[in-house]
C-alpha cells in the first residue's frame, strides 16, 4: 500500500512539473489511459487516482462523450491587489489574448451604495458599464463599474472594449492614485453563471473596489466577479522596515471574508 501511494505521489508530481513546465499546455487533450499509462509506465487504476486528484484541484477536466477525454485547464491568472492597473494591461503582461464583450451600459440615478462610495449627492447621476472579460477567448471575469456622470461627460459614447483607466487618463486627465477593495467569496446566480460559462451556485471571487485620484477623490465604484477556477489573488503588505521608503507607507488596502453558503 505504501509502495502504491509513492508511486501515485511520483505520478503527480511528475504531471504536475509537465504543466507546469508547458509540456502540457493548457488546453491539451491527454492521451487515452492506455498511452498515458505506458507513457509514465504505471498502472491504469494509479493513473486514475491522479487524474481524479488533479480534477478535483482543478487542473484538469474531464469531458464525457464523442470527442471529449481529459483536458488541461487553463492556468490562473495572477490578480495583484497592490497594483491599480486595467485587465487588458495585466491579461497581456502575463501572455494571455484579451478579449472584452460589452453587456450593457447606460446612464442612471446612483443608488444609495455607490452614492456612498462616490462621495454623490441625491439624484446624482453615474455611467454604469457591464462588461465581460475574456482571457484566451474564455470568459474570465464580469465587471460592473459606475463613474459620476458629470465628471466622465460622452463617456458611453467612447469605445469601452479596452482599459477604462487608460480610457479616462487620456481623455479625461484623471491619473489614478490608489483603491480600496473587498474580496468576497459569493455564488453564481443564474445570469452570473450563464455569462461566464459556470455552474449555477459555484464560487465567484468577488472585489467590489473605490478607486481614488491623485487627490483622494473617488471616481469609480466597481464590482467584479472572477471565476474562481480561473483567478489567483495575490497581496503585497509593507511591514514597518518600509516606512520612510518612498511608497513604503501607503499599503494597498484589502478586506478579506467570505459569504456562507445558504
Amino acid at each position: 500500500m505504501a509502495n502504491e501511494h509513492a508511486v501515485a505521489e511520483n505520478l503527480r508530481r511528475r504531471m504536475l512539473t509537465d504543466i507546469g513546465s508547458g509540456t502540457l499546455p493548457p488546453g491539451a487533450r491527454l492521451g487515452s489511459e492506455r498511452e498515458l499509462s505506458e507513457h509514465y509506465g504505471v498502472s491504469r487504476a494509479t493513473l486514475r487516482q491522479v487524474l481524479a486528484a488533479l480534477e478535483e484541484a482543478g487542473l484538469v477536466r474531464r469531458v464525457a462523450g464523442r470527442g471529449g477525454g481529459t483536458f488541461i485547464n487553463h492556468a490562473k491568472v495572477e490578480h495583484d491587489l497592490t497594483k491599480v492597473v486595467g485587465v487588458p494591461a495585466y491579461l497581456a503582461r502575463q501572455g494571455y489574448s484579451a478579449g472584452t464583450r460589452v453587456v450593457a451600459t447606460k446612464m442612471g440615478v446612483a443608488d444609495a451604495p455607490t452614492r456612498r462610495a462616490l462621495r454623490l449627492g441625491e439624484g446624482d447621476l453615474v455611467v454604469d458599464v457591464r462588461r465581460l472579460r475574456l482571457a484566451d477567448g474564455t470568459p474570465f471575469s464580469l465587471d460592473h463599474a459606475r463613474l459620476p456622470a458629470d465628471r466622465f461627460p460622452g463617456l458611453l459614447e467612447q469605445p469601452l472594449g479596452g482599459s477604462i483607466y487608460e480610457l479616462i487618463e487620456n481623455d479625461y486627465g484623471v491619473v489614478i492614485g490608489d483603491a480600496e477593495e473587498v474580496v468576497e467569496v459569493v455564488h453564481a446566480t443564474d445570469e452570473e453563471a450563464a455569462l461566464l460559462a459556470v455552474a449555477v451556485g459555484d464560487p465567484l471571487v468577488s472585489i467590489t473596489r473605490t478607486t481614488y485620484d491623485t487627490t483622494g477623490t473617488p471616481f469609480e465604484f466597481s464590482h467584479d466577479l472572477f471565476r474562481s477556477d480561473r483567478v489567483r489573488i495575490t497581496l503585497r503588505t509593507p511591514g514597518r522596515g518600509l516606512r520612510g521608503i518612498p511608497g513604503g507607507d501607503t499599503p494597498h488596502f484589502a478586506t478579506i471574508s467570505s459569504v456562507p453558503s445558504s
